[in-house]
């Protein structure tokens, strides 16, 4: 099946504004060939199960409860392929953007969550507009990503290839290194000592195993253990919606600066992910994970996705200029890393940038919440002027709870020098069952307060005082320290906020500049542009490419 839309290897110059612009480039995008190979059988990764709006702006639900996932909207199935290069999510003028490296391609995943996954795909059915489909999916989407029940995509295994259980037993696992289709699963047969592989022969191009007990999980004899599925297009379903790990990590940070807002008298604000904060990333298409074995097997194939989407392209620095945050936080060391080393030569900080933090992206975090880095560029073209100064925050990997645990981290030596001072309290540290410690081979000594932190972090600092105040300052909250930072710039009125008026509670203003993304001649969202942003006047046709074309020309020279 052709790719629809077709894929383009290079961008059409638009005479729409660079906002609406992206739309028309980067769903299209199929500059690289690791993801867009000419034979589209021959793509790595899919085909998966996919979804349809019936509608241009369908009536969605909201979540419902405490339910971790809730019928999101009516849609209809479309054949499986591998999703569409992304846009931003959310408004495209939120004073808070969140940068990672790429999609995460969840479907990818073995176990029952993998097996329902679903991707948008758009069509232009029905008298409908997949481009305006499109659009409007990126600009509301927040925490959430899509997935049909699982008794509905079951309905769609294959017949051919199944795998059942000889015996009862338990699933151990099932790794997946690389972005070979075929893959084992082990299973550990009762009475049996060691588990046993199965293999599952996933070929490129054709409709992907999925694994059907998650891990750790029983299963009795000949129960399905794993199958192909394919869900084929135009069947009427429910798209579920369930809230993502790495969509969430921000949510704390922003009841936090909430806070901060009420007590600069601003009581009663809610911070939205997808309003308040714009969620981008640095490679627009999605894979399982960041590395050789996920992108072409080389770190060439690697530095040429890196090439096309990061500079040649610029998909996310586009966003950027028109956007323009005013704090934006990237994710990761590995995404701080790649930003680096593509627009490095525009990022000012009081102190020289450490090329190998000691403490990897706490170190970065400590720096870029205790001191203003920032990411500037300033240039005239023709006769108009444009200027960029944005706060950079570089945060932990959002996909991992253990990461934003409250926590005390020290290098091995100091924490053995700690140990020596203070035993009671690193006894307690590393021995008592509330507390996760880590200590690695390398790195640094970590004692995390996942479970109970609070209570136990005073408990800690109560019992222990001295030792907890000679430690002092090797603790670390990354959420209260991403919100800090955000105070920072609010404090700085580097973001402000816009009082209730005519009726209209109050929010979080908006960036400098227009924007026409609600509301446009090819759509108009049924919300259209609360912020009266389509009403400011535009910039001249060319004139944002022109200012990132300038950017990359300084970076390189």
């Amino acid at each position: 099946m052709p790719y629809d839309p077709p894929r383009q290897r290079q961008p059409k110059t638009q005479k729409d504004p660079l906002e609406i612009g992206l739309v028309f480039n980067v769903r299209p995008c199929g500059t690289c060939q690791f993801f867009w190979p000419d034979d589209p059988a021959q793509q790595p990764y899919g085909p998966y199960s996919s979804f349809d709006f019936n509608s241009n702006t369908p009536q969605e639900n909201a979540p419902t409860g405490d339910k971790n996932s809730f019928a999101w909207i009516n849609g209809t199935t479309r054949t499986p392929t591998f999703p569409d290069a992304e846009i931003m999510d959310g408004c495209r003028k939120a004073p808070i953007m969140t940068i990672g490296i790429n999609p995460n391609l969840t479907a990818f995943a073995p176990g029952t969550t993998g097996a329902s996954w679903c991707y948008p795909s758009f069509s232009s059915a029905q008298g409908t507009d997949s481009w305006e489909k499109y659009a409007y999916y990126y600009r509301y989407r927040s925490i959430f990503q899509e997935h049909f029940d699982i008794r509905f995509a079951e309905r769609f295994l294959l017949p051919e290839g199944r795998v059942t259980a000889s015996k009862a037993g338990v699933m151990v696992d099932f790794p997946r290194q690389s972005a070979n289709a075929a893959f084992d699963m082990r299973v550990l047969y009762d009475g049996d000592k060691t588990p046993t592989a199965i293999h599952l022969p996933g070929q490129v191009g054709k409709a992907p195993y999925v694994v059907l007990v998650d891990a750790n999980q029983r299963f009795a004899a000949g129960d399905l253990l794993a199958a192909c599925i394919q869900v084929p297009g135009g069947q009427t379903a429910s798209v579920f919606a369930q809230p993502i790990s790495y969509y969430t990590q921000i949510l704390p940070v922003l009841r936090m600066f909430e806070q901060h807002l009420a007590k600069k008298g601003h009581a009663g604000v809610k911070l939205r992910v997808g309003e308040d904060v714009g969620q981008l990333d640095m490679v627009a298409c999605a894979s399982p994970h960041w590395g050789p074995p996920w992108l072409g097997g080389s770190g060439q194939s690697e530095n040429t996705i890196i090439s096309n989407c990061v500079h040649k392209n610029a998909w996310a620095m586009k966003q950027i200029v028109q956007t323009r945050p005013a704090v934006l936080f990237l994710v990761g060391q590995a995404s701080w890393n790649m930003f680096f080393k593509a627009f490095g030569r525009l990022v000012r900080a009081p102190e020289a940038i450490p090329t190998y933090p000691e403490d990897g992206p706490y170190t970065l975090l400590r720096l870029t919440t205790k001191q203003s880095w920032r990411f500037q560029f300033s240039t005239t073209i023709g006769r108009q002027a444009y200027s960029l100064s944005t706060r950079l925050v570089i945060a932990p990997h959002f996909s991992y709870a253990e990461n934003f645990a409250p926590q005390y981290r020290l290098s091995p030596e100091a924490f053995a020098k700690f140990a020596q001072q203070y035993p009671a309290a690193a006894k307690f540290l590393k021995s008592d069952k509330r507390v996760t410690f880590q200590q690695p081979n390398q790195g640094f000594v970590a004692a995390g307060f996942l479970q109970d932190g609070v209570a136990v972090l005073a408990e800690f600092r109560k019992r222990y005082a001295p030792a907890a105040a000679a430690i002092k300052s090797d603790f670390y909250d990354s959420h209260q320290l991403m919100a800090d930072a955000l105070a920072q710039s609010f404090d700085a009125r580097e973001m402000t906020f816009t009082p209730a008026a005519n009726g209209r509670p109050g929010y979080l203003s908006r960036t400098d500049g227009p924007c026409t993304f609600c509301d446009n001649s090819h759509w108009r969202f049924p919300e259209g542009c609360p912020y009266g942003k389509p009403a400011e006047k535009q910039y001249s046709p060319g004139f944002l490419e022109k200012v990132v074309a300038a950017m990359v020309t300084h970076q390189t020279r």
